[in-house]
């Protein structure tokens, strides 16, 4: 049970036997469970066929059958037999680093295979890779290097005297160090596990612990240099890559490191007392794999060493000396020499090296590993001449390997080497040093002996080739033992030293398809192991239950003495029938079977396989195994032909013939041995007595030491990191010997509990009499004695057959596993009936509410209902009288009708007497009026005629006139307007005249003004310059005269040598005065300039004086008491509301431009007050924004320090609304820095938080000019209800703030409203009222104007649109404008993205299931663009922008993003929205380049990714959900884990808070964990809210707004779709617990739908469905979540997404299709 093994390839030979429970150690466990009936709730594990176990919980349960339920489906049920095994499971417990893993797996309350697969599981998901089981230390192979595992910081860590509890390596290690120097007593480490595992790099760290914790001083000996080089030197020879492993071991090997006591001086690393140091070692090695060196699988490769030297060799270029070192440093090395490497070629020149097509590994350089190799043999020291000799064996072995035979033509029974083969042949002969024709000779003869001759017979082709073959395996053989006696003596075993520590690493557990004799003999060497072990872990035991001063039952533990005797006893043991058979004439494979079958049919240990004669079955401790005795008398003689031996012994070399001639096995055929007396044989040396020997002297000296066990496991058969497989991790465990532990450490009392937790579980289910004496019992132990046996007899529990069913220790109490379980039944099944109870009690309080509600509903409707019959009763009576009325009306109208036709009648009688009479008249008059008329006309025609002719003459007469008349007239006007328009054109040009002359005067005037100003200030001045000027020009007068003079005497030839030197010396006066002159005319203008400039800066200066007196007056109002407050009263009449304080969780945001010195103010503010937190501000120092918590006296104060970044800007303006104070800092001696800042000025005033406007001081003060105006921004500070202020340090300002906050934190009083109680929240009643109400059409009590519905209208539309809508409905606006399609494979996440940059369009970013991502372009429409502000989207230059496609629903692709190969299960994107972030089911997290279309970076992952996320606060850092629901926190420039996080099970959702502290993460199993970012790079788990029965797919976190807290929108797959209330606090901003307000239904079942808000109205939740409609619920208050829906789709809608704007709708299907939705505003349409 040390050792585990190779199990790829034994499952289907144990796929039966391997899962039965006796040999995993629990039988007794499992029959005692069969017969129990567990309680409704009870949480189990049940058998699974690919996860081995699976979680379950028990439905009902009986003699018969038990009904569960999985984790993975809920709704199935799945029925268990009463033979079914089924084992008890603990629930999940959470800390602050997620799932709860513990240290030592002994310290489960429930200890068995599937709670230790889960333990390992869990721990090794978060790199957690050491785990005690018990005094195993379990090691799982993580197949990667795991960061700050073994670096030099943790070795020195473990190195104390103090015990450690942390599984590690290194603490095992150094429990073996401490028991050599504090116990003085031999220690053995046991290093187990099957190829790949990690045993040889396991055996490494604890040699170089070993080796360096003695080394106090840090000085490393040779002695200390040699042991650890020496595993190198050995991995060259005795490793080789195997289908598991690059790096198997394939040889077992025992290291003795001895210790020697140094001085008593106290080590310096923490170790106390005596400090022993490493002074010797030896090496053993057991079963070298020689059968490797001539035959390999396809795939796996010889020894390393072969393809090293030939890699070397091959690096010469056909040379022969290699010059040592050329890859290593010649300071790293011994000594620089020449190699010669003769023999070694390519390594595709031998056939012993190419029998597989895998030549290379993976990463290593063969020729430094070559060199690394010498280097070893050097610092062990092993000579230049026996490394020459070890290479020259190691290339006649390849050159042997090539040497073939064939048959000579005169004997079909011969054979001979090959022509082809002469080379091979001469090097060979010639490395070895033997004649080439003694080599053929030996290799293709045989001699036999008789008494009287040696006769030499030729041999076949094929025992030619076993020679070849057994010829090169012995001189492997003979090399690597030289190797290794050679180190051995080297570094030097002394004798008289006894105090060791053994490491022992050896091969596990092996069982393949076919097993042979290697199998038998590791397997025997497993058994050896397992019982030791045994004894050991049952040693512990009873020292455990002494300890605890209870009573136990040896005949509870297990033991395999059976099965170490079956194979190794004298004279019946398997290996002695073996032995005997090798040494009988004609012994055969055959009768050895058949002689063991013999021996021990019947054993329950052996049994026998009919169908194959040559096989038995040997049934180990962790298995049956089924052997093939074919070839096991070969195997165990390992014979060597004599031939061949004497030919070797014969050779000219004295390296290899001295080694032959020392070999045990050999030397007898050298070195004859004489007769013993009496005639006796010396005995004859076989391999599996040898290794019974080895074995023998190993246990011996392991029984004599202090054992540690260390199990290296492999995770998967893959060598994949990352990969749990749970099977081959299982198997692993069941023939390591792990379960073992279980089994043996809790076969006597299986669980075990400590008093308080017993007295807690178990004080519920006894009677209240009882407990009520018992807890005024002090100790714990009486108490919990008294109570289990008050237990025992009320619940009758059963006596063991041993023991009793229960035992009070010191610390603990154990139990029987029956009893724990009665007792445990009985706890449940009251806790389920409490539960009901409870229940029932709420649920009949519920529906009293309920009823309460009814009743008022029933007496509203009535109410309604009696109003609408009086009503109906009205409208009867109405209906009646009209009746009436109009039955009088229509009787009167006949009437009328009977007396109108009498009438008409009549009057046609006398109309036709009239007529008649009228008609003669008539007729008369027509003649008289006929004639009239003629003659009129006749008179009219002549008066015509004269008319005419008379109005054209004078319309003649009357153009001619006035044509002469408008010509005079045309004339007269035409030199009118010539005069005129000069006149204008003067009288124009003399106004402008005027003006200017006017403005001119003007500005003469103000000159003029300021002139006799400054006139006024230079008089007295002026009038001194003046004398000046006069005294000036006064002395010139003098001076000229004297020049006068001076030219007069210079006639005098007499006088002009004698005033030569006077007249230079006036005309230099002269010019100098003039020089002066012209200086002070200069000063004069200067002085002029300065006082204009002065006058000005006066001016100036009284405005800034009376400025300041207004905000000197505010400021020091705001320090009384109500002074600040009574200051900002006026403005905040018309300012926004402040939100309330308990939704900012940040007291302090920093912001302000770039370079303005935000973070050295922040950096010497936390200096200053809490120095702690200096090294977490470095570490955040590159964020975008950061947290701080900083102490400032007794107070605590949240600070977000924002950088300046104008990428970042969005993103730092939205954090306004959640802080109390924002601090905006600028720099006096920059201008622009102020006008960032007053910019930013209106913004926090509008977000309702309180502004502080900074000036930085610093710069000012080394001397920089101040550019900014001061005065402005004190006037931008009072406008925003802020204060201004100018300091160096930033405590003024966080000194003025928080006395600011204390003063105004008195609380509001109550107001009582309509429906409102006094707390502020509407009371039950009058919201049912309400609801009633909205029932009948009632009107809203708030009284706000009618919803719109969902999204702002963002396109007009056409009248026709507007006439066919549906009135009344809030949706019949929305309309599908575009539909997308890319491909037909579905959508799985779609998102906006870009909104906030001034561009024409935005991004629509969509993924699908075959792994293509289509980012597109959606254009904004008109009124899209009009709905933006400079405020949020400052404007650009780009002339697109500002002229959008006329067409709305022009969609173009932005970019196609090619790269997943499977469904994409997330998408993003990154805080600054230039880059695009993807997971994928295929096992990787990718960035892209948004508008290359570039992948930029690929991060994998061991299992599919489900989701990802930035951190808010570091966007270098991201966190990723894997399958194996682990979360992991990954720095995305150099890949690196930054930490690792487990939770039950796998997370689909990942969402920030608006806070961005809290990360809430949703599960498979329909949990929400919430994490708090507590710094840039760590998360830690607060707590977990059960939401749903099905899996949570998307969360949407929703801001607090419209009275209503923060909230989640949660999408389950249990057709459901939940609204969860956030509540932050107590503290202030800490997210402390999550609430279901309401769900609502939506069609979700199969599918990962999403959902998304729209904040139009008071919110709307969006989710897609699997009934192909996209849901819509109103979530504002009094509209009941009340549903719509859009049809378009034809297939389920699986993604929906909102844009920023709240104007666009995409939904997306599993058919590929993307729809766009819009709402159609008809505003510009008249009615």
């Amino acid at each position: 049970p040390t050792t585990i093994s190779n199990f790829a390839s034994i499952r289907p030979v144990l796929a039966s036997g391997a899962h039965s429970l006796a040999r995993v150690g629990h039988g007794r466990c499992k029959a005692e469970m069969e017969n129990q009936q567990f309680a409704q709730g009870t949480l189990i594990w049940i058998k699974h066929e690919e996860e081995v176990w699976a979680q379950a919980e028990i439905v009902t349960s009986n003699e018969k059958e038990s009904i569960v339920k999985t984790a993975e489906d809920p709704n199935s049920r799945i029925v268990l037999g009463p033979h079914e095994p089924i084992f008890l499971r603990t629930e999940d417990v959470f800390t602050g680093e997620g799932l709860s893993v513990l240290d030592d797996l002994c310290q489960l309350t429930h200890l068995h295979e599937p709670a230790v697969l889960s333990s390992l599981q869990n721990r090794f998901d978060i790199d957690k890779i050491y785990t005690f089981t018990g005094p195993i230390l379990i090691a799982l192979n993580p197949f990667k290097t795991i960061r700050n595992l073994y670096d030099e910081e943790v070795l020195r860590s473990f190195m104390t005297t103090k015990p450690s509890t942390k599984p590690h390596v290194f603490n095992t290690s150094n429990s073996t160090y401490r028991g050599i120097c504090d116990r003085k007593k031999s220690q053995t480490v046991l290093i187990s596990g099957e190829s790949g595992a990690g045993k040889t790099e396991t055996t490494k760290f604890v040699m170089k612990f070993l080796a360096l914790a003695g080394s106090s001083d840090g000085q490393v000996t040779n002695v200390e240099k040699q042991v650890l080089e020496s595993n190198p030197l050995l991995e060259a020879f005795g490793n080789a890559r195997t289908l598991r492993n690059d790096n198997s071991s394939r040889f077992g090997k025992f290291i003795e490191l001895q210790f020697r006591g140094g001085s008593q001086e106290a080590a310096q690393v923490g170790m106390s007392g005596e400090n022993c140091r490493l002074c010797g070692a030896r090496i053993q090695t057991y079963l070298l794999e020689k059968v490797r060196v001539c035959d390999q699988q396809e795939g796996e490769r010889n020894y390393h060493l072969f393809y090293e030297a030939c890699a070397a060799a091959v690096s010469l270029n056909g040379g022969l000396d290699y010059a040592f070192p050329q890859k290593l440093p010649e300071n790293k090395v011994k000594e620089a020499t020449k190699l010669n490497l003769e023999g070694f070629s390519d390594v595709g020149g031998f056939a012993y090296l190419t029998r597989s097509t895998c030549r290379t590994l993976k990463d290593v350089d063969d020729v430094e590993m070559f060199e690394r190799r010498i280097n070893a043999m050097q610092t062990i020291g092993i000579s230049h001449d026996h490394i020459t000799q070890v290479l020259r064996m190691v290339a006649a072995v390849l050159h042997l390997g090539n040497i073939k035979f064939d048959a000579p033509s005169n004997n079909s029974e011969g054979s001979t080497p090959m022509g082809e083969c002469d080379a091979s042949v001469a090097m060979a002969s010639n490395l070895t040093g033997v004649e080439r024709k003694t080599l053929e000779s030996a290799l293709c003869n045989q001699t036999r002996v008789t008494r009287t001759e040696k006769i030499k017979s030729p041999v076949g082709v094929r025992q030619a080739a076993d020679n070849r073959d057994a010829l090169a395996k012995a001189i492997y053989g003979i090399v690597f033992n030289f190797i290794v006696q050679t180190s051995n003596a080297s570094i030097g075993y002394i004798a008289d030293v006894k105090l060791f520590a053994g490491v022992l690493d050896i091969f596990g557990f092996e069982c393949f398809k076919m097993n042979s004799f290697e199998q038998l003999c590791i397997n025997f060497t497993n058994e050896r192991l397992q019982q030791f072990f045994n004894s050991f872990v049952f040693k512990l035991e009873e020292q455990l239950y002494e300890r605890e001063g209870i009573a136990w039952d040896p005949l509870d533990f297990p033991d395999n003495q059976d099965a170490v005797e079956m194979l190794q006893a004298k004279t019946v043991g398997a290996f002695s029938i073996l032995d005997e058979e090798c040494v009988v004439p004609q012994g055969s494979d055959q009768g050895f079977c058949n002689k063991l079958i013999k021996q021990y049919k019947g054993h329950r240990r052996f049994d026998e396989i009919k169908t194959k004669p040559t096989w038995f079955v040997i049934k180990h401790f962790a298995g049956p195994v089924n052997y093939c005795s074919d070839g096991f008398l070969d195997k165990n003689k390992d014979q060597l032909s004599n031939d061949l031996i004497e030919c070797m012994g014969n050779s000219s070399n004295d390296f290899i013939k001295g080694l032959f001639q020392k070999d045990v096995k050999y030397g007898e055929v050298l070195n004859p041995p004489e007769e013993a007396a009496g005639g006796k044989k010396k005995k004859k040396y076989t391999v599996s007595s040898e290794f019974k020997d080895q074995l023998s002297s190993l246990m011996d000296i392991v029984d004599l030491t202090e054992p540690h066990f260390i199990r290296c496991i492999k995770p998967n058969p893959r060598n994949e990191p990352d990969s749990y497989d749970r099977k081959s991790v299982t198997e692993q465990l069941r023939y390591g010997g792990v379960l073992q532990v279980v089994q043996v450490s809790r076969a006597g009392y299986p669980v075990r509990i400590n008093h308080e937790e017993c007295w807690d579980d178990f004080k519920i289910i006894a009677q209240p009499s009882v407990i009520t004496g018992l807890k005024h019992v002090d100790d714990a132990k009486i108490r919990a004695q008294k109570l289990l046996e008050h237990l025992t007899k009320e619940l009758n529990v059963s006596t063991p057959k041993h023991g009793l069913p229960w035992a009070v220790g010191k610390t603990l109490v154990f139990f029987k596993l029956p009893s724990f379980e009665r007792m445990k039944f009985a706890r449940t099944e009251l806790l389920v009936k409490n539960s009901t109870r409870i229940q029932a009690t709420y649920r009949r309080y519920k529906m009293q509410n309920k009823y309460k509600a009814i009743r008022l509903f029933a007496k509203h409707v009535q109410a309604c209902l009696r109003i609408k019959q009086a009503r109906m009763a009205y409208e009867l009576k109405r209906q009646q009288n009209a009746t009436v009325k109009i039955q009088n009306q229509a009787r009167a109208m006949a009437e009328r009708r009977r007396y109108k036709a009498l009438l008409m009648k009549v009057i046609k009688l006398q109309a036709w007497r009239k007529g008649i009479t009228g008609r003669k008249h008539a007729k008369e008059f027509k003649k008289y009026r006929a004639a009239s008329r003629i003659q009129a006309a006749w008179r009219k025609t002549q008066e015509q005629k004269v008319y005419i002719v008379l109005k054209k003459a004078i319309h003649v007469a009357q153009e001619r006139w006035r044509m002469h008349a408008a010509k005079s007239q045309m004339k007269k006007l035409k030199q009118e307007a010539k005069e005129v328009g000069a006149l204008m054109a003067k009288s124009q040009k003399a106004a402008e005249q005027a003006t200017s002359l006017r403005k001119r005067n003007e500005e003469l005037e103000a000159i003029q003004l300021q002139l006799q100003s400054e006139k006024k200030s230079l008089q007295t001045k002026v009038k001194s310059l003046e004398e000046s000027m006069e005294q000036m020009q006064t002395q010139m007068d003098e001076v000229k005269d004297q020049a006068e003079e001076a030219a007069k005497l210079a006639a005098d030839n007499s006088k002009m040598v004698v005033e030569t030197e006077s007249l230079k010396k006036l005309e230099d006066e002269l010019a100098a005065k003039d020089a002066e002159i012209v200086k002070v005319k200069e000063e004069m203008q200067s002085m002029k300039e300065a006082i204009e400039k002065q006058a000005a800066q006066l001016t100036e200066a009284e405005g800034r004086y009376q400025q300041l007196l207004k905000n000197t007056a505010m400021q020091s109002m705001a320090g009384l008491p109500g002074g600040a407050a009574a200051a900002r009263a006026p403005a905040a009449a018309g300012a926004p509301r402040r939100a309330n304080s308990s939704n900012r969780n940040v007291f302090i945001q920093l912001v302000g431009a770039q370079n303005v010195g935000k973070t050295c103010l922040l950096e010497d503010f936390i200096k200053e007050q809490d120095p702690e937190q200096l090294a977490k501000f470095n570490e955040q120092r590159q964020n975008f924004m950061a947290h701080h918590q900083v102490q400032v006296g007794d107070r605590g104060l949240k600070l977000l320090d924002c950088s300046g970044n104008s990428r970042a800007a969005h993103l730092v303006k939205e954090r306004f609304s959640r802080s109390a104070w924002v601090f905006i800092v600028y720099d006096l001696s920059k201008q622009e820095s102020l006008d960032m800042a007053l910019a930013l000025t209106q913004e926090v005033h509008a977000a309702g938080a309180r502004v502080l406007l900074f000036g930085n001081k610093y710069n000012a003060d080394q001397g920089q000019a101040i550019e900014v105006d001061v005065a402005k921004a004190k006037d931008a500070a009072v406008r925003a209800e802020g204060v201004a202020m100018e300091s160096s340090k930033l405590m003024d300002a966080v000194r003025f703030a928080m006395s600011s906050s204390e003063d105004s934190e008195a609380p509001d009083a109550a107001q009582g409203v309509d429906g409102l109680s006094p707390d502020g929240r509407r009371s039950s009643i009058s919201a049912a009222i309400d609801s009633v109400k909205s029932w009948f059409g009632g009107a809203d009590r708030t009284g706000k104007g009618t919803n719109l519905g969902v999204l702002r209208p963002s396109l007009k539309g056409t009248k026709a649109m507007k006439q066919a809508r549906k009135d009344g409905d809030s949706n019949a606006d929305l309309r599908p404008v575009q539909e997308l399609q890319d491909s037909e494979s579905a959508v799985t996440c779609i998102c906006f993205g870009q909104e906030r940059l001034h561009k024409a369009y935005v991004l629509l970013a969509t993924a699908s299931k075959d792994g293509t991502v289509v980012v597109y372009r959606c254009y904004r429409t008109e009124m899209e663009i009009a709905m933006l502000s400079d405020q949020d989207f400052p404007p650009d230059a780009n002339a697109n922008f500002n002229q959008p496609p006329a067409d709305h629903s022009n969609i173009a692709v932005h970019s196609r993003l090619m790269g997943h190969s499977r469904a994409i299960t997330s998408i993003f994107f990154n805080l600054l929205e230039d880059q695009l972030v993807t997971t994928s089911i295929d096992k990787s997290v990718r960035f892209w380049g948004i508008d290359s279309g570039e992948m930029l970076k690929v991060f994998t992952d061991s299992s599919p990714v489900p989701v990802a996320t930035f951190l808010p606060f570091n966007p270098e850092v991201f966190v990723a959900a894997n399958s194996n629901a682990v979360l992991r926190l990954v720095n995305v420039q150099n890949g690196m884990v930054l930490q690792k996080l487990k939770v039950e099970t796998e997370v689909r959702a990942l969402k920030f808070d608006d806070t961005g502290l809290f990360l809430l993460a949703g599960t498979k199993s329909g949990s929400i964990h919430v994490l708090e970012a507590s710094d840039s790079s760590t998360l830690k788990f607060k707590f977990k809210v059960n939401l749903a029965r099905g899996g949570v797919t998307c969360i949407t976190f929703v801001p607090a707004s419209y009275g209503q807290p923060p909230c989640l929108l949660v999408n389950t797959s249990d057709s459901s779709a939940a609204i969860i209330d956030c509540t932050y606090g107590p503290p202030a901003g800490v997210l402390t617990n999550l609430a279901v307000r309401h769900r609502v239904r939506v069609a979700h079942s199969l599918l990962p739908l999403k959902c998304c808000y729209s904040p139009s109205g008071q919110g709307y939740l969006i989710s897609g469905s699997e009934d192909k409609e996209v849901y819509i619920y109103a979530l504002g208050k009094g509209a009941n979540y009340k549903m719509q829906y859009l049809k378009h789709h034809q297939v389920p809608v699986v993604a929906v997404a909102v844009n920023f704007q709240d104007t666009l709708l995409a939904s997306a299907d599993s058919l590929g299709r993307i729809v766009l939705w819009r709402r159609m505003d008809f505003s510009h349409i008249q009615e």
